[in-house]
């Protein structure tokens, strides 16, 4: 009952045409539409919409949400799942958004199992129970470039993973667990290698270091890399890039990208807070050698 009474539903959605003001803000605002294929532009426009509505669309921080702006969201969204089905994001229900970064609690362990507490200044979160938090003004600064890094790719690719991707099932035919296995296997071989590559103190092309937190970070950094330099990620880390390209079942290195528009690159929370632990570490290290 509850299938047919949601079909219904989507069919009167999908009915309307799609609005002109919606368009115009996502062909302005995301760069990756203009990657992606004109053959596959309908459905994601369709499962836009379908994002929008099924979602609870919370306003933060004073900032006025409006319908165009919720699409700029909705349509880098629904990229990831083109490959699969906008049923993937069920499990999210509700997106809220600040104007920009806010500050929220934070808890980290270093390596000695010390506990810090602090503020922490971040422009998105994906919490487990399907809420999604991000920063309009860097949607924006993201969505308008493609230098692989996207505030909604990372956040809605961390909702991906919290349900199936790092922690992949294991229930299924025999068949079904080994190509489980075999996938992870092959994720955590690449995180593995990145991660020596970085302790190394080396730069590690197509990838942000902040994967080198943990899995799920190392997930959704090549998430972004996949997605919005695609050529560039298969030739530097083409085990990862087919990995991805089987759970995503796309092929973006295929897609014509638009050149990265000019810009100064600019620190993102993320990478602050990765820049303060390191550097808290450090101090930690220091001190340890010198009592």
């Amino acid at each position: 009952m509850l299938g047919w009474w949601r079909k219904r539903k989507r069919a009167r959605i999908l009915a309307a045409p799609f609005p002109d003001e919606w368009l115009q803000a996502i062909e302005r605002e995301v760069a990756l539409w203009r990657a992606v294929p004109d053959s596959q532009r309908p459905r994601l426009l369709d499962d836009a919409r379908l994002f929008i509505a099924e979602r609870y669309w919370e306003p933060c921080g004073g900032i006025e949400l409006t319908p165009p702006m919720c699409a700029v969201i909705a349509a880098q969204a629904c990229v990831l799942t083109l490959g699969r089905s906008v049923d993937a994001y069920d499990h999210v229900r509700s997106i809220l958004v600040y104007p920009t970064a806010y500050r929220a609690p934070d808890l980290w362990e270093d390596e000695a199992g010390i506990v810090t507490e602090e503020l922490d200044e971040r422009e998105g979160e994906a919490w487990e129970w399907g809420t999604v938090v991000l920063s309009w003004q860097q949607v924006l600064t993201d969505g308008r470039t493609l230098h692989g890094r996207n505030l909604v790719l990372h956040e809605l690719a961390h909702q991906l993973d919290l349900l199936d991707a790092v922690d992949r099932p294991t229930l299924g035919s025999a068949e079904l667990r080994a190509e489980n296995e075999r996938w992870m296997e092959a994720f955590l071989d690449a995180h593995e290698a990145f991660c020596e590559e970085i302790e190394r103190g080396r730069r590690v092309k197509a990838l942000d270091e902040y994967g080198a937190e943990d899995e799920a970070e190392f997930f959704a950094v090549a998430t972004e890399s996949f997605f919005e330099r695609g050529a560039y990620l298969r030739e530097h880390h083409p085990n990862l890039y087919r990995v991805l390209s089987e759970y995503y079942n796309q092929d973006p290195a295929s897609w014509k990208l638009p050149a990265p528009a000019p810009g100064t690159r600019t620190e993102t929370g993320r990478e602050r807070r990765r820049r303060r632990r390191e550097e808290e570490r450090s101090r930690r290290k220091d001190r340890g050698r010198s009592s």
